[in-house]
């Protein structure tokens, strides 16, 4: 696609976890599994904001009907998360790390923050509303000589993390609720996918430059906002993989293409928005086979269906890869508790007769231009479920609604709730401002890091890596270790090369799930250095351990038959080696050193150093020509 011909506008929202205890509590911000110490059951609703107005994504929130459950842990939350004490001061170390931040992308910082609450009744935090504050503005970046503005720097609590369903109800953990979060929103600066990678790599590195963000899967969620000239802004949540940016961003350009399609075809067609009346067909589908009509008979909940005008052939586009139109109808209807809904472009199948499709169509009086769609579900559920797709139908007339849209793994979305707006916006009356006082901040610019890509070109300097190697070590979870590592005196370049490629290779290759400590990656180096093995034993000895990570060290390395070979011994090896390839000594003279290398290895890898066996080694073969 014409990315720029298309007219694309995408800009990123980064959330990033901050390394500090809550925001609002001295609770330790920690994840937590297993049976919880207390549960809180709520019911939501929404107020307006300091407008005056309730926002739609709040509303139709409370119109699903959801009740809630919390799990709660008492080494990690307290009255604050379950919204029965007001909040503590602000955590002055999340502050002061977002003022770094904000310092590091020339910003305008506010003399005052005001906290405010945002109306949220999603479930995702028991009091209704998260709270968040403007820290400063009109921040900006280079990345690659794109020039990214960055209109607002914030910081707010985390939400609680949602991990099913109990007993009809929606449950979160709350270990979560509280961890502080940056948030820093670009504008709608990015007009190719792989500029959006390019982006948030860019702010990552901004980030990790302070070092007090957490690292990890989870940590740092990114949101991106894209349109299309002909299209709408959409908000696509929570992305997890930098390199997923590109192909959301894709799919997304293709998904608004793709409707504008389906709405040149409906004007063609002279379609008008539509009320139309869903139709109780249930005495129709008695005898159906279908398993889902089936089982809602057997329930005794309903089947409704409706007609909609001038979209046959419609409902069955693609507009993402899997995902049509009748998908994104169904993701509204499971909005209000649909499990899902049939759609006329597809029967008949699943057990629906092409006799049945042709009775509904009957009944619903239908034309060759129209579809139909049906869903299986109570009563109330039904109905509120069915209005929603139908609202989703009329809304293709228009071409691409503004939606808030959940990114999936493989890079295709599925529909959230409506755009929010600054509706949900009201101030939070039970903290004070922080200030930011002129003589903090210059306090603050003495403790300003360098800037990422100064501190890899000098981490590649001092420790005499590659520019390759630098970056990834810099950009990889286990940076602070590497430095850390590095006072063992073992070789820098082993050690970068260790904890990025030769651990993931060897998870890799043994297809482990579990994760090795650091723990375990001090014992290794300090046992290296100790000279109790040999460098060339590491990829053996992790992978040893992955398959068995509650194992001493000491059982890991007699597994992978790791160890020492004194001096002596070595060179009788090796001299036993050159002995018997006489014959290959005598054709090729220097050139028999290489593979004769590879026979002395096999028997002494992980034993003996590689350049302490080359020596010998050459010397012997030397001797022999």
């Amino acid at each position: 696609m014409d990315y720029r011909k298309l007219g694309l506008k995408a800009g990123l929202e980064i959330h990033q976890q901050l390394d500090t205890d809550k925001l609002f509590c001295k609770c330790p911000s920690m994840l937590k599994e297993g049976e919880p110490n207390f549960k809180i059951k709520r019911s939501l609703r929404p107020v307006a904001g300091e407008t005056g107005v309730i926002d739609p994504a709040a509303l139709q929130a409370y119109l699903r009907g959801h009740s809630y459950v919390y799990h709660g842990w008492s080494d990690c939350n307290c009255l604050v998360e379950a919204d029965e004490q007001p909040p503590y001061p602000i955590n002055s170390e999340a502050m002061e790390t977002v003022h770094l931040v904000s310092l590091l992308l020339n910003c305008h910082i506010f003399d005052e923050a005001f906290v405010m609450r945002k109306t949220v009744i999603d479930g995702s935090n028991v009091s209704g509303f998260q709270r968040t504050a403007l820290v400063a503005i009109d921040g900006e970046l280079d990345v690659d000589g794109l020039i990214v503005k960055v209109p607002s720097v914030s910081i707010e609590e985390d939400a609680a993390r949602k991990i099913g369903e109990e007993e009809g109800n929606i449950v979160y953990n709350l270990d979560r609720l509280g961890i502080p979060l940056i948030e820093m929103a670009t504008d709608p600066c990015i007009r190719t996918p792989d500029e959006a990678r390019k982006v948030a790599r860019a702010l990552g590195d901004i980030l990790r430059a302070t070092r007090k963000v957490k690292r990890g899967i989870g940590t740092i969620r990114q949101d991106l906002n894209i349109s299309i000239k002909e299209g709408a802004r959409v908000e696509l949540k929570g992305v997890q993989e930098l390199n997923m940016l590109p192909k959301h961003v894709e799919n997304e350009v293709l998904r608004q293409v793709n409707l504008v399609e389906i709405r040149k075809a409906l004007r063609d067609r002279c379609a008008k928005k539509f009320e139309a009346k869903p139709v109780d067909v249930t005495p129709l589908f008695k005898l159906c086979k279908a398993n889902v009509i089936k089982s809602a008979i057997e329930k005794k909940h309903i089947i409704l269906a409706a007609k909609l005008p001038d979209f046959k052939m419609l409902l069955g586009k693609e507009l993402q890869p899997g995902r049509r139109l009748g998908s994104e109808m169904s993701d509204y209807a499971k909005a209000f508790g649909a499990k899902g809904l049939f759609h006329s472009d597809e029967l008949p199948a699943y057990g629906i007769t092409e006799e049945e499709v042709e009775t509904l169509k009957k009944k619903l009086e239908c034309t060759d231009r129209d579809a139909f769609i049906l869903i299986a579900e109570h009563k109330d559920c039904c109905e509120k479920c069915i209005n929603a797709a139908i609202e989703r139908a009329n809304m293709a007339i228009d071409g691409v609604p503004e939606e808030t849209r959940k990114a999936q793994m493989d890079g295709t979305s599925t529909y959230m709730r409506p755009l929010a707006g600054g509706a949900r916006m009201y101030p939070e009356t039970d903290l004070p401002s922080i200030p930011a006082t002129t003589k903090y901040l210059n306090e603050l610019k003495k403790k300003l890091p360098e800037l990422p890509w100064v501190q890899i070109e000098k981490i590649g300097k001092k420790y005499k890596l590659s520019h390759e190697l630098a970056e990834t070590i810099y950009r990889s979870s286990f940076y602070d270790l590497f430095i850390e590592l590095i006072k063992t005196k073992a070789d820098p370049t082993l050690i970068a090369t260790t904890l990025t490629a030769t651990l993931k290779n060897a998870q890799k290759d043994t297809e482990s799930e579990v994760e090795l400590s650091e723990d375990h990656l001090r014992a290794l180096f300090s046992s290296l250095v100790d000279g109790k093995f040999s460098k060339e034993a590491i990829p053996k000895i992790l992978e040893k351990w992955f398959k068995k990570p509650e194992a001493k060290f000491e059982s890991i390395m007699k597994g992978a038959g790791a160890g020492t070979i004194k001096s002596g011994a070595l060179e009788k090896v090796i001299s036993d080696i050159v002995k018997k390839n006489q014959k290959l000594i005598k054709e090729k003279g220097e050139r028999a050193i290489q593979p004769l290398m590879g026979l002395v290895m096999k028997e002494v890898r992980g034993k003996a150093d590689g350049k302490q066996v080359m020596d010998i080694l050459s010397k012997k073969v030397l001797e022999k020509r």
